[in-house]
Parts: C-alpha cells; structure tokens; sequence
C-alpha cells in the first residue's frame, strides 16, 4: 500500500514539472516574449558597427525606391542602371532620326530624379579631351610622339555629332562586372581615367641606405643624399564598340524586356575582350609578326591591336624570359619561370612576392589540364573548403594560384598563332606579377543607333575606352621582367 502510495506522489510530481515546463516555454513562444526578445537584439545590433552598415545601406536602397514608386518601370523591376540605359538608347535613337520622340516624358522624369549622369556633345567632349593633352603637352608632361599616339587613340574619324552619356552608374557596373567575371582583368589593378592619358607613378628601386658618422658640430657637412628612382606607366585608352542587333521596333516599351539580355550581352563582351587585350595585344599591324597571326596581316579592327600586352612582353620584349619547351611540360620548367623573373638591378624579385596572389600562372585550357596531371601540382579539389579560388584557377603552383583561360590559344612552336588552325598544337604557360600591369577604363559611353531597313533590324553601338599600362624600369618594353613563359609545349 505505501510503496502505491510512492509510485502515484513520483507520478504527479512528474506531471507538474511537466506542466511548468510547458507552461514556461509557451511563455517564452508567446508573442509579447518574443517581440521583447527581437526588440531587445535589435536594439543591440543597431548599435554595433555592423547595424550602423546596415541602417545606411537601408536608408540609400529606400530612397531609390522611393523615387521609382508609382512608375511602371518599378513595376516591371527595373532598377537606376536599367533607367539609364533605356534613357540612353532612346536619346541615341532620337539624334539619329529612327525615333523621333525619343525618351518618353515619364522616362525623362525618372532619369533626371535618380541619375547623377548628364549628357554631352560629342564635340565638346572631344574638344575638353584635345585641351586636357595640350595642357599636358605644354607643361613637359607628355612629350610630342606621346600626344600625337594620345591623340590619334582619340580616334580622328569621330564625326563630333550626337551626344555622350557622362557619370551614368551603368557604365561603371559594366566595368565592374567585367572584371569580378573575368580570369585575368579582374586581378589587374584599374583605375577610372579622368583625362584621355594618365601617368600612374611606379616604384623602379629603393633608396640605398647609406652609413655615415654622428654630426659633432653645426657647420658639419650635409650627408651625401640617396636619390629613389621612379617610372611612370602611361595610360591611354583605346577605343573599342561592340555591336548588337535589335530586330524589333525602336519604342519604349518594345525596349524593356530586352534590356537585360542587353546588358548581359555587353557584360560577357568586356569581360571575354579585356581579358583577351591584357593577354594578347599587340600592335604589330603588318604581315607577319603579329603574335596573334603571325602569317597574315590582321583585320585593322582587331582588339589586339591597340595595347601590347603579357605574352608579348615574353616572346617579343624580353625573350630572355622565355623557355622553348620542346617537348612535355615539366615542375622543373614551371620553377624555372620564377627565376627569370628577378631584377638584380633594381633589388626586385618579382618572381618570389610575399603575397601569394602576386604571382599567377596562366595557361590555355589543354595545358592547364596538362599541367594538372603532374605530381608536384595541387588541384583545386584538394585545396580545402575553405580555399580562396580566382576564377578559372584549377590548381596551384607551388603556393601560386594557376589560372585555364580560353584567351590563350593553342600556337606554332614560337609561341605566335598561324592563320592555318592546324599549325597550331603547341599549348604554353606563362607566370606574371599583376603588380608590373595597370589597366584604366573611362566612365564614358557612346551610344548610338544605326537603322538596318533592308533587314527590318536597328544596330545598337557601345562606344567605350580601355587602356593598359606595362611597367619597364628602363621605360624600354625589353626591360620587363615581371613576366615569363614557356611555349612549344607539346600536349598529350
């Protein structure tokens, strides 16, 4: 009887502990305690550095909202870049007479309120450009060949008519894109070009410290000084359009769906030609000798035509930091790079940076998978979930990322590409320092618009700029070293 006695107190006691947890945990789940309890994280986070982020990104994101509420273009999703796109092909469509009312009232509206772009006659354009260079002319910065290259990548056949957009957010976004998408762009350093040339100062060696006695006197002689020596990398962007082609008519509305195919469009143009320009360019325009097409004389439209770029500086600049394979390629030749890569000189090991990132390997597609196969190689699959990885890089080289890009190209045996494709079976690699290139892009854009009647089609035309700078301690190309390559690698 006692021991049934037990077991009911045990049961009931049980069961209230129960109740008290069920009634405390409802407590806890009710609304009022959990508005408390969001109330009182909130609070906190909003007065961390974190929340005070936070709070700005808000406030901008609301007030471009704000601007675009009760528009059909907020309904169909369009943000300030889309508006300043389709602001700028309507004013292009306008000038060239395809449509004549050009940008609606409501369009024009909504430009004015969420864009700081503005536009600008061509001419005028051209004009602040030619006074930009002659002031740079006249006070020694830019000597004479200098400015006459400066002024013909103006090119001199712009008819000066139509207009340019100026300060628009898109273009920037557009630069922007191509160089987070890019393999070899994206790890240049870039800058925004103000005027059409840019002198970007460079480090060419370090003062020499010197060792001298303590002054005991005031009329002691002055120390023997320690001069640094400097070089500067001139920046003068050359011109490039891409062409697209509308088949509908040149209305608004007809406009907006396309909008983002256009600007995916243009993104994966500049991201695949800036990439190719940096690796590729070069401006040999004849014959032969072009490393591009080494048998034939290329169109003179071609892209790598207007900057000389990284596999130039090793098989045409500096062919000392070449290597002719002649066969597989080997750990021992992809070291080797690194060694050619130092400039006694100037005290500048170029091919041994601190930084990891300061160095980088790039191949084409078939000799990057070459490459992999050897046994000294890290793959990207054993890197770690926690690796950084640049885009395109499929392994590692020594501590080195080693990038597969389709901006090179299989070649003939001297590194240069043949007209006919099937000379060219040789895969190369180079490695390069990203810190002996710059890049800089103009925020400008020429948007113009051409009809096409006998195809019932509009051309749409991207005019923008891109310039690329190659670092020389002697301001001669010959004296690069932060590059190197191996070419005539045959693949299995």
């Amino acid at each position: 009887m006692t021991e049934q006695v037990t077991l009911e107190a045990l049961a009931v006691d049980i069961r209230q502990r129960l109740d008290a947890m069920q009634d405390e945990q409802n407590e806890r789940l009710s609304d009022e305690a959990l508005t408390r309890s969001i109330q009182t994280n909130l609070e906190t986070f909003l007065q961390s550095p974190d929340g005070a982020e936070y709070v700005r990104k808000v406030r901008w994101g609301a007030q471009t909202a704000a601007e675009l509420v009760g528009t059909k273009y907020a309904r169909m999703g369009l943000d300030r870049t889309d508006i300043e796109l389709l602001h700028n092909i309507m004013t292009a469509a306008q000038e060239s007479g395809i449509n004549r009312r050009g940008p609606s009232e409501e369009l024009t509206r909504t430009f004015e309120a969420i864009s700081s772009g503005h536009y600008q006659s061509t001419a005028l354009a051209r004009a602040d450009d030619e006074r930009a260079l002659e002031r740079m002319r006249r006070d020694g910065k830019l000597d004479q060949v200098g400015y006459e290259r400066a002024i013909r990548a103006m090119d001199t056949a712009e008819s000066g008519f139509g207009s340019q957009l100026i300060g628009a957010q898109y273009v920037g976004e557009l630069w922007e894109a191509a160089r987070k998408e890019s393999r070899v762009f994206g790890l240049i350093d870039s800058i925004e070009l103000t005027e059409n040339t840019t002198y970007i100062p460079v480090e060419v060696d370090i003062p020499e410290m010197l060792f001298v006695g303590e002054s005991t006197s005031p009329t002691a002689s002055d120390y023997t000084t320690s001069k640094t020596g400097s070089q500067r990398i001139q920046l003068t962007p050359s011109k490039f359009i891409i062409h697209q082609i509308f088949s509908g008519e040149m209305e608004e509305d007809s406009i907006i769906p396309y909008l983002p195919f256009l600007r995916r469009q243009a993104g994966l143009s500049m991201e695949y030609y800036s990439d190719s320009l940096v690796v590729n360019g070069d401006t040999t325009n004849a014959g032969t000798g072009n490393i591009n097409l080494d048998d034939a004389d290329p169109a003179d439209t071609k892209h790598y035509l207007a900057q000389d770029g990284l596999r130039h500086a090793w098989i045409v600049d500096n062919t000392n930091n070449e290597i002719n394979a002649a066969g597989g390629v080997t750990w021992g030749q992809l070291s080797k790079l690194r060694g050619l890569m130092i400039d006694d000189t100037n005290f500048h090991d170029w091919g041994h940076p601190t930084m990891e990132k300061d160095l980088v390997y790039l191949s084409d597609p078939r000799t990057a998978d070459a490459i992999s196969q050897l046994d000294e190689v890290l793959t990207v699959d054993k890197y770690g979930t926690n690796a950084t990885v640049l885009n395109g890089e499929v392994s590692r080289i020594g501590r080195h990322p080693h990038i597969a890009t389709i901006a090179m190209k299989l070649t003939e045996a001297d590194g240069k590409l043949s007209t006919t494709g099937s000379n060219n079976v040789k895969g190369q690699t180079m490695a390069f320092n990203p810190r002996g290139v710059k890049a800089g892009w103009r925020r400008r854009v020429v948007f113009e618009t051409e009809r096409l009647p006998g195809r019932d089609q509009t051309r749409l035309i991207w005019s923008l700029r891109l310039a690329v700078g190659r670092f020389s301690p002697t301001g001669a190309a010959s004296g690069i070293e932060w590059a190197a390559g191996v070419r005539n690698i045959t693949l299995p």
